[in-house]
Order: structure tokens, then sequence, then C-alpha cells
């Protein structure tokens, strides 16, 4: 009798794994034919933890992390402590949602840079399609900046800092370093308002004041301080903040 519960039990684990290798099979040749449209957002994610979770249903677990975080890019875009959080997802499958992240961030840094090779960046449209993508997906403040040439070139970029963006937390001398060393005539800062508006706060403000002076004193030109929130850009050159401060 014991040995007929053992092998119901297999048998019936056995099944089981049978109808998940099958689904999965058929997800993932969906996937082939037709990439990710027509797929829900959770049938996205349940696709993606494939890659993590080599078995079992990863269905329900998809469905917890949009429970949690409410839309995909909210998944994409969480922390790795937040993601841990949700039942299902271990160290591995954290660091495969980070990654795709960072994956879509690298791609459209590699794009901008390789798209306006040799341009100038002399509008700050150009700007925030050079400097957009080392943005995409961040959930905290960071700070870069790009060096220039005397015809608006690029010459380097560098994240100058991480955090709330406050004259005490960028690190000038850094910036400064960072234009000598790359002998620049111009520098373009910008940074990231996570989840709110690209509006220039009175921090912005005297942050980029002590940036242009210092900058200055080294003749070496303030170009532009770009905020970026999301798809929006504000140029603090162009809308004339940087003449009253």
């Amino acid at each position: 009798m014991e040995m007929d519960k053992q092998g119901s039990k297999g048998k019936a684990k056995n099944t089981k794994e049978s109808i998940h290798s099958g689904h999965r099979a058929r997800m993932l040749e969906r996937f082939r034919k037709q990439g990710l449209d027509g797929f829900n957002d959770h049938e996205a994610l349940e696709l993606l933890l494939y890659f993590a979770i080599p078995r079992g249903d990863t269905n329900p677990i998809a469905h917890r992390l949009m429970d949690t975080f409410h839309t995909y890019h909210s998944v994409i875009e969480a922390t790795p402590e937040a993601l841990a959080s949700v039942e299902g997802i271990g160290e591995k499958t954290a660091a495969l949602i980070v990654l795709v992240r960072e994956t879509m961030r690298r791609y459209g840094i590699d794009k901008a840079e390789k798209d306006m090779q040799g341009l100038a960046l002399d509008t700050s449209d150009k700007m925030s399609r050079y400097l957009s993508p080392y943005f995409t997906g961040i959930s905290e403040e960071r700070f870069v900046a790009l060096a220039t040439d005397i015809q608006g070139r690029v010459l380097g970029v560098q994240e100058i800092s991480r955090g709330t963006i406050r004259a005490t937390h960028i690190e000038i001398r850094k910036l400064a370093e960072f234009a000598i060393r790359h002998q620049a005539a111009g520098v373009i800062v910008a940074h990231n308002h996570p989840g709110g508006r690209a509006l220039p706060s009175h921090d912005d403000m005297q942050v980029t004041r002590t940036i242009r002076d210092t900058l200055s004193a080294l003749s070496i030109s303030l170009q532009d301080h770009i905020i970026i929130a999301g798809d929006e850009f504000i140029s603090m050159h162009d809308s004339d903040v940087m003449k009253y401060i």
C-alpha cells in the first residue's frame, strides 16, 4: 500500500511537471513567432521568470509581482530588495529582473552614442537624446556630466553622484577633475527627478550656480543643465533659468 501511495505521488508530480513543461514550450514557441505582442503583462513576466526558475509554475509568481507593483514597468524598475519581498522571488530571480533593466539602459546609451557620434550637441533636444538613456529605469536621483570640445562634440560622459541633488552632495571637485581630464571647452550636466516633474527646484538652481562658477574659474563653460523626468525634460538654459542664478 505504501509503495502504491509513493507511486501515486510520483506519478502526480511527473504529470504536473509535464503539464508545466508543455505550457512552457507553448509559451516559448508563441514568443518565437510573435515576440511579446499579444502577451499580457503577467504573461511577459511569467516568460521572463523561466530563465531564473527552471522548474515549476511561474504564473502565480508573475501575478504576485503585478499585484505588488501594479504595472509592468514598476516591476522592472523595482529594487532587488523590493523584488525579494515577493513570495517566490529569490536572489537569482531578482538579479535577472534588474539585469533586464540595466540591459535596456546600456542599449539606450550605446545606441545614442553611435547615432550621434561626431555630432555637435548644440541644442537641448540633442543633449536630451544623448543623456536621457543614462536615467532609464532609475528610481533614485543621479547626476551625470558630459564634456564637449569647442564645437560641442562629446569628449566623455561620467556619473558624478547619486542621491538627492543638493550643493553639498554634488562632488564639485570630481566634476572639475572630469572636465580638466577631458580638456573640455564646455560641460553639460543632467540629473533626473524620479516620479516627479521636470521642473528645477531651489536646490537645482543652487547646484547649477555652484557648478557654473566653479567651471568658469577654469575657463570652462557650463552649456546647460538638463532635468529629466520620465519622457519629459527641461533645459535650464532654454528656459532662461540660468540667466537669473
